[in-house]
Order: structure tokens, then sequence, then C-alpha cells
């Protein structure tokens, strides 16, 4: 029952024109005790109620620098609330490889990327390619599985002269980075929807592409990538 009063102060006050989105998960369950936040995704300002308030869950989900500092003017969600909005999909384990792309300027995240994290999860390298998630990508993500992973963890793993690596992420991830042709090569008939994507032009003129394999899906990170 205590939880009643935060939604109905959510949908009374933060519906707006500029703040009209209240995210909850699939698993919301009254008895929780919930929290409420706000982010900004592509420049669309969402309110979020979540779960989680214990100490627990605050010093295992936000950084040190995020409960001590704040947030900004259009965000104050902890980090792994916004990279979950935009992988849903996925368990928090399974985000492991990625961080949060974020426009200062216009202080919202733009997406997501493979790469380094800082304290608050937003890339460390700026403007790294951004993830896109493939769909209908599950056979795709078997052949890549199949056929690069002699890769361990933490290991790169070249692939012969076609210039394309693999590695194994902590979380399980197979990270493919490299010639784009050569890796829908290895798909054959398998995954035409990731096949059409990395064998575009604008795919095959970058200078590279990466791939991450996690979940059962397909994310693929390159300047001009685009998934159907």
């Amino acid at each position: 029952m205590k939880t009643l009063p935060v939604l109905v102060f959510a949908s009374c006050i933060f519906i707006s024109p500029v703040s009209a989105q209240i995210v909850l998960g699939p698993e919301f369950d009254p008895e929780d005790e919930l929290s409420l936040c706000r982010t900004s995704i592509n420049g669309e300002k969402k309110w979020v109620i979540f779960e989680g308030t214990g100490e627990s869950d605050l010093y295992s989900n936000y950084s040190f620098r995020e409960i001590f500092l704040g947030g900004t003017e259009n965000i104050d969600c902890p980090a792994y609330i916004s990279l979950k909005i935009l992988t849903p999909e996925l368990s928090g384990a399974q985000r492991g490889p990625f961080c949060l792309e974020y426009d200062e300027q216009m202080d919202t995240i733009i997406g997501f990327s493979e790469g380094e994290r800082d304290a608050y999860l937003m890339c460390k390298e700026p403007s790294v390619p951004v993830c896109e998630r493939v769909n209908n990508s599950k056979d795709a993500a078997l052949a890549l599985a199949g056929t690069f992973s002699g890769a361990v963890v933490g290991t790169t793993t070249a692939t012969s002269a076609a210039g394309v690596s693999a590695v194994t992420h902590s979380s399980g991830a197979l990270i493919l980075t490299g010639n784009a042709g050569y890796i829908a090569g290895t798909l054959g008939t398998v995954g035409s929807s990731l096949v059409a994507i990395l064998t575009a032009p604008a795919t095959l003129a970058a200078a590279g592409v990466t791939l991450v394999v996690v979940g059962g899906a397909v994310y693929v990170c390159a300047d001009e990538a685009q998934t159907e």
C-alpha cells in the first residue's frame, strides 16, 4: 500500500508534453519498495519507477560518484537503469560489454556502445560507434559463436589474414572486431538480416565493425549500422 502514493504522484505531477513516460518492469510487484528517477534517451525525458532502494542495492548498482554527487538536470537515474531501458532483453551480467554514450551538450543518452566504462558506466572513449540489436539474429548468434568460439576470456584470437579478432568478455559475450565482409561470409545463408547489414555499402566502407554476440542475439556497432 505504501507504494500507491508514489504511482499517483508520478502520474499526476510528472506526466507532461515534455516528460510523458513512466517505465515499469514486467516484474512489477505492488509490494516492492520502489524508487522514482528521471533519465533522458535521445532527447526524450522519461520518469522511471524502479525496484531496489535497500542499502545493498544502492551500493551494488550505483557508483560511489553517483551516490555522492547526484545527476544532471535531465538525468538522475543510476546509469544501470538507463542501460537497462536500452537493453531490456539482457540481464545485468550480459550488459557487461556495453557502456553508455552521453551527449553533454544536450544532456541526454544517445545510445550504448561496446567499450570500457567510466564510474558512471559512460564510454571512456568518446564517439565510439553506437550499437544496435539485430532483429531475428538467434541463428546468426549461434553460427558466429560456433565459428569464433576459440577465444578464451580476456584473450584475443586473430582469424588468419582476414583481420578479424575475437575475444570472449568476462560476461560470456563474444566480441568480434574487423572486416565486415569476412564475418558476413562465415554466415553463409544463416542470419539474412545480419548479412544485409554487414554487406551494406556504408558498413563495408567503414574502417571496421564490432559485433557483440550475447544473450542469443547479435549487436552491430558501426558508424552507419542500421538494423532491420
